[in-house]
């Protein structure tokens, strides 16, 4: 399961730390781990995106 942040600051991220880091600027939407998108939200780099409705996003895989 992912969760959809969005990132507040351009820089440079990775979801898992095997991973490359990828360029993303700020706006841009991606699929995170639940604790990634927890780790980037509590540094003010993403918010959660959520629906009209305030539920979250999920992506499932």
């Amino acid at each position: 399961m992912k969760v959809l942040i969005q990132y507040t600051q351009t820089g440079k991220y990775r979801d898992q730390a095997w991973e490359a880091p990828t360029f993303k600027a700020s706006g841009e939407i991606q699929a995170v781990t639940p604790s990634y998108a927890a780790q980037m939200i509590e540094q003010n780099k993403a918010l959660l995106v959520t629906s009209d409705d305030e539920h979250i996003v999920v992506e499932a895989r």
